[in-house]
């Protein structure tokens, strides 16, 4: 079994000798093929690139010359309308991922369009107190601010205010005009 096994390999080795002899012999002629020429520039010859060479040296620069701008008449801008005033109560963050968000008094999802209004992602920051907060766009004016719940935005005066501190100021300004606990009243 010992010979069998040592006159296999000595086969083996014979054949690894002449396979790699004529790959060899028959290949080294395209390297030297191959090494011989001058590539230069991709997809082109010497010759085509001194013709593109020549084209380029005698073609003629064009000349623009300046038109009389004609005034264009001003189109009244229609006054630009903002939407009403955006409150954001709260949102409930959801196990896969998305929240529910209640803006205006409806309850919508994230990434949505809500009354002229572009809502975006919930941002959930690790810092302070209630530090979740959302983008809101407003389109009509360009304007992107962030909304923490209990907040409002008010378009027409580019302000943020707390809601709480909204309602409060409205109560008060009922009771200086006398239209809440009044006895007067029916």
């Amino acid at each position: 079994m010992k010979s069998f096994t040592s006159g296999l390999s000595n086969a083996l080795k014979i054949i690894r000798a002449v396979l790699l002899t004529w790959l060899m012999v028959t290949f080294s002629p395209l390297v030297e093929a191959v090494s011989e020429d001058n590539f230069g520039r991709l997809f082109s010859t010497q010759a085509e690139r001194r013709s593109l060479d020549v084209l380029r040296q005698n073609q003629q620069l064009k000349v623009i010359t300046p038109q009389d701008v004609q005034p264009e008449t001003v189109e009244s801008v229609a006054p630009v309308s903002l939407p009403k005033p955006v409150t954001m109560q709260g949102f409930v963050k959801r196990s896969d991922g998305a929240s529910t968000l209640w803006i205006n008094n409806k309850a919508i999802q994230e990434n949505t369009q809500l009354d002229d209004v572009q809502i975006g992602r919930l941002n959930q920051r690790t810092e302070g107190k209630n530090a979740e907060s959302i983008n809101i766009k407003i389109p009509a004016n360009g304007k992107q601010v962030q909304l923490k719940p209990g907040q409002i935005y008010e378009p027409e005066a580019n302000q943020i205010k707390e809601l709480r501190l909204q309602t409060k100021e409205k109560q008060l300004r009922l009771e200086e005009t006398g239209m809440i606990g009044s006895e007067s009243a029916p």
